[in-house]
């Protein structure tokens, strides 16, 4: 991650908005970020993490409040960066604001996110722009922007956290993770084993003696069985041929009585051919020539009906031409008369059309002299209505100058509002004073508690924890003396306890085994040593008892002292708080310049604002009422100018109303109108349509009549035309009749029949000649196939003959010999279901034992590897490797900056350790480093860990940001960082410092300065 531009506003002490360019700044790849303590340099780490991951530290709740400038309405951050492989621009965005109604109000920040794409911003996700960057918030402040309070996280943080921070950064440690992926395969592993081992089960034992006999009697049976289809062959053979001798004997007994029948229906069969051979001779002669008279005659006797009715129709069209043609001659003289009723009927028109003219004319005339009396009216308003709005404005005019300043008024209100927060902070303050107080004397009251649980210490007086502590201790180290001179002389007892077992071996007269003596006049004896022994040995378990009461004494005031602690230093920055918010008090209340008001009474604020709201309502009111007047004006104006117009265009309808009355008398000249005087519109309107009605009704008369002459007409010609041509027709049917009489009478007179009826006779039987013929035909092919098929059996059946008992007996033994054959089948198969059977379930067998077998291996082995893996150990062993490599690159500078005297390493349990060159390369814990070497050590590992984490996300940006330290080095070891500061430049990397310490201000080559004014808050000046 690299800054690019940093913009903030209402942030802390940033009251005005301030830009930062970092472009100049990281292109000389070291600078600095100076001013005096609390001018604001740390807000501009904060404000960039706060921008990109929304989190500050240092509040825990309320941040948006906390975090606002107590003088600004607005809280803005811009912050524009590169990160990821690309370099890619990305910048992130927070704002929130203060209620206008409540100063403690402050609306939610909103965040917005966006990527530089082509040429413009686009939106994007938080997610997008950490995975850009690589690291979660809690590590972003590990390793790239380091705040106050984190650079020496790392090096102090115990094994878990330091391996968790490992796996949140290096995410291929997630892969060593493997107790749980083992866990699973043995899981599965036990499953797939115990279901082989009920398959086992379920398939059972396999008898192999048994499969063998199986097999056995299965080979004879395919002997036996071949024998049996043997028989059954020949004899089927044998049974067929009886069939066949049976069949062709019966076959010839049918085929005699057969031809019998057949030989019966020859007579019948001549007589029905001498029928057809008439049937077809009359047919061939008679039936065209008699069809076409008979079909002659229908026509002939058709025509001449039609023919009768048409001379009708012809006779009843006459009689209707003549009488209408006389009609429509007397209509014809009325439709040429008719113009006389159109003229009458357009004078009356004109007459009506006159009337109304001068009827609206008189109208016109009264509506204008109504409109003159309200224009009159209407100006005398106008007047009225100014000489109110004139008052008013006067009115308005003097309330503005009473009005008081509400510029002053609002500076006022907001000074009491910044008086009663800072009062609310310090209430807040000595409200947690109080409770911190409480916890300090919580903690000492439990101090006392530990001091009454010790017998020895319970009867003095309270002591401190400091003090308590330290008499532990020293009872502690008594203790230890004690047990230590105790087990001495336990191990001088226990010798003699084994001279006491000698002596109980010792017998009068025999030597002893030590001294060789025969006699033994005063041997030990057992219970003055075994008392002694037993007495040791439970003031040694008093003891350490006690040594663990003290023990647990000292943990517990341990935990007390780091309590009272964290108290005491929470209670001096409570105290440095309230001192703080005293001043502020006091410096606010030098800025109450305003007469007339006292810092402590609002009162007359508050009178003076309700005052001016009572005049700003009375104002406001007024505006209301002139605003309506104004309206009332104007309103009455657009009136008065649509009153004028309307005048103006009535004056002018009545003129072209006078022109229209003079048009139409000229219009009437030969038309009495005197005959109509006193007539009422009404009748003349009636006249009028009455003649209208009459000239349209003769129009239409005469055009229908006209129409229905013409068809009448038409009608009469087509009915002549069509008698004219059926006369013509009957005429013609005549003829044939009588030309096809000639021809049957020729016909008959060369037959043998008598006369026509006759023939008709003969032809009414109406043959099916094909089905009759058919009928003949297939006697014929019956009588002559009979006759073959006899004597042919006759040739086969010569010499054999057929015996039916033999041919029942042959087929009863095949049957029986299929039925043998079936019952083998059967047994053949079911030997055959059994020792496939038998084999699939041996082959399964075999097959299951064997991936048993590797299962069961497989099982041993995970739950070896189970236990490797289990409570995450060989990710710590990883891890361990991990850190063994950052100590070796972080050593490259620490060694060198403490002058070839420290070395950092990696101890059994993960944790830094160090070794001191200085004192025989003897290691201690990283925890006693002074805090000089303590910022060495930790800026060696951050960098370190910087060049870890660039080349894991690919970036090319080599960033890195510090806020802590440099007060704590003396001038050599400042040396020495700078020297290393600056040879990270020929690196490619870029390092930003914060600091106060003037002396840094001349190694840094670019600079950018912030100070704290009273007038404008922090403000930032880049060093040209």
């Amino acid at each position: 991650m690299l800054p690019v531009k940093l913009t903030l506003e209402g942030i802390y002490s940033y009251r005005e908005r301030q830009t930062i360019d970092f472009t100049r700044l990281t292109e000389a790849r070291l600078f600095g970020i100076f001013g005096p303590v609390g001018s604001g340099k740390s807000t501009i780490l904060e404000a960039m993490i706060y921008a990109i991951y929304g989190t500050i530290d240092r509040l825990n709740n309320d941040v948006k409040y906390n975090v606002m400038n107590l003088q600004s309405d607005r809280l803005f951050v811009d912050f524009e960066f590169r990160a990821g492989e690309d370099g890619r621009l990305y910048r992130a965005t927070v704002e929130c604001r203060r209620s206008k109604k409540r100063f403690a109000d402050v609306s939610s920040p909103k965040y917005l996110y966006h990527v530089w794409e082509g040429d413009e911003w686009l939106p994007c996700t938080r997610e997008e722009v950490v995975g850009a960057i690589g690291l979660t918030a809690q590590n972003f402040k590990r390793v790239v922007i380091i705040p106050q309070g984190k650079f020496q996280e790392f090096l102090m943080l115990r094994d878990k956290e330091r391996t968790d921070m490992m796996m949140e950064l290096f995410g291929e440690l997630r892969r060593y993770d493997l107790g749980g992926r083992v866990a699973y395969l043995e899981g599965e592993t036990t499953r797939r084993v115990i279901d082989l081992r009920g398959q086992l089960t379920g398939l059972g034992e396999v008898d192999r003696e048994r499969l063998a006999e199986r097999k056995q009697r299965y080979v004879a049976l395919q002997e036996e069985i071949a024998g049996v289809k043997k028989e059954i062959h020949e004899g089927q053979e044998q049974v067929e041929r009886g069939k066949k001798v049976k069949q062709l004997t019966d076959e010839r007994v049918a085929r005699q009585e057969e031809e019998r029948k057949l030989l019966e229906q020859r007579e019948a069969m001549a007589g029905l051919q001498a029928r057809v051979d008439e049937y077809e001779r009359c047919l061939q002669q008679f039936q065209q020539p008699l069809s076409r008279h008979d079909e002659t005659g229908r026509r002939l006797a058709e025509s001449a009906r039609v023919l009768s009715g048409y001379r009708e129709q012809l006779t009843a069209k006459q009689v209707e031409l003549t009488r209408f043609s006389g009609q429509f001659s007397q209509l014809k003289q009325a439709y040429e008369g008719r113009d006389v009723l159109k003229e009458r009927a357009g004078h009356l028109e004109r007459l009506l059309h006159l009337r109304a003219i001068s009827k609206e004319r008189d109208e016109l005339k009264e509506r204008h002299r109504k409109g003159e009396e309200i224009v009159v009216a209407t100006r005398r308003e106008i007047e009225v209505l100014q000489e109110q709005l004139r008052e008013q404005k006067e009115r308005l005019e003097q309330l503005n100058q009473s009005i008081p300043d509400m510029k002053m008024l609002s500076d006022i209100r907001e000074w009491y509002n910044i008086q009663q927060h800072i009062r609310e902070e310090l209430t807040r303050w000595q409200e947690e004073l109080a409770g911190v107080n409480k916890e300090i004397a919580r903690e000492e009251r439990e101090v006392r508690m530990v001091q009454e649980q010790y017998p020895a210490f319970g009867a003095l007086q309270a002591m401190t924890r400091e003090v308590l502590q330290e008499a532990c201790r020293e009872r502690q180290e008594q203790l230890a003396a004690t047990v230590k001179e105790i087990r001495e002389e336990w191990l001088h007892l226990s010798t003699r306890q084994r001279l006491v077992d000698f002596a109980r071996e010792l017998s009068e007269g025999e030597p002893c085994p030590l001294c060789g003596a025969l006699s033994h006049p005063a041997p030990l004896h057992a219970t003055e040593v075994e008392g002694e022994l037993k007495e040791k040995a439970n003031r040694v378990a008093g003891l350490e008892e006690e040594g663990k009461v003290l023990e647990r004494m000292v943990s517990r005031l341990t935990v007390i002292g780091e309590r009272l602690r964290s108290a005491g230093e929470r209670k001096e920055q409570i105290t440095r708080q309230q001192d703080v918010a005293r001043e502020r008090l006091r410096e606010h209340l030098t800025r109450f310049t305003w007469e007339g008001f006292t810092p402590d009474n609002m009162q007359r604020l508050t009178d003076e604002m309700n005052r001016v709201a009572l005049l700003n309502k009375e104002k406001l009111d007024g505006e209301t009422v002139r605003g309506n007047t104004e309206k009332s004006i104007e309103q009455k104006r657009v009136n008065l100018e649509k009153y004028v117009a309307r005048l103006d265009e009535i004056s002018r309808e009545i003129v072209q109303r006078d022109s229209q009355v003079g048009l139409l008398r000229e219009q009437q000249a030969g038309f009495d109108e005197k005959e109509y005087e006193g007539v009422p519109n009404m009748e003349i309107g009636k006249e009028l349509d009455e003649c209208r009605q009459r000239f349209e009704q003769v129009g239409r008369d005469y055009q229908r009549d006209a129409a229905r002459l013409q068809v009448i007409e038409a009608d009469f010609r087509r009915w002549e035309g069509s008698v004219e041509e059926k006369s013509k027709e009957v005429i013609r049917l005549q003829q044939e009749l009588e030309e096809e009489v000639q021809e049957l009478s020729r016909l008959l007179k060369d037959s043998t029949y008598p006369d026509l009826a006759a023939v008709r006779e003969v032809l009414a039987g109406k043959l099916d000649l094909p089905g009759v013929r058919g009928e003949i035909n297939r006697y014929r092919e019956q009588v002559h196939a009979v006759q073959v098929r006899k004597a042919e059996l006759e040739v086969l059946l010569a010499g054999v003959s057929y015996n039916e008992e033999e041919h029942v007996a042959l087929c009863q033994r095949v049957e029986a010999a299929l039925v043998r054959e079936r019952e083998m089948l059967a047994e053949q198969g079911a030997l055959g279901n059994q020792i496939k059977d038998m084999e699939t379930r041996v082959a399964v067998r075999e097959k299951i034992g064997q991936e048993l077998e590797g299962l069961e291996s497989r099982l041993m082995n995970l739950q070896m590897l189970k236990g490797l893996f289990r409570g995450n150990d060989f990710v710590k062993f990883v891890s361990s490797i991990y850190l063994q490599n950052l100590c070796n690159a972080a050593n490259e500078r620490f060694y060198r900056m403490t002058r070839q005297r420290l070395k950092l390493e990696l101890s059994e349990e993960n944790d830094f350790v160090v070794r001191d060159f200085m004192n025989e390369g003897r290691v201690r814990s990283a925890r006693t480093l002074s805090g000089g070497q303590v910022f060495q050590a930790s800026l060696s590992l951050a960098l370190a860990l910087t060049d870890n984490i660039r080349h894991l996300t690919g970036s090319s940006q080599n960033f890195f940001f510090l806020d802590e330290g440099f007060g704590s080095l003396d001038r050599e070891s400042l040396s020495v960082v700078f020297e290393t500061l600056k040879s990270l430049r020929a690196e490619n990397r870029v390092v930003g410092l914060i600091s106060h310490v003037e002396e840094m201000q001349q190694e840094v080559p670019a600079c950018l300065f912030v100070e704290n004014t009273v007038e404008r808050g922090s403000v930032v000046i880049i060093e040209n």
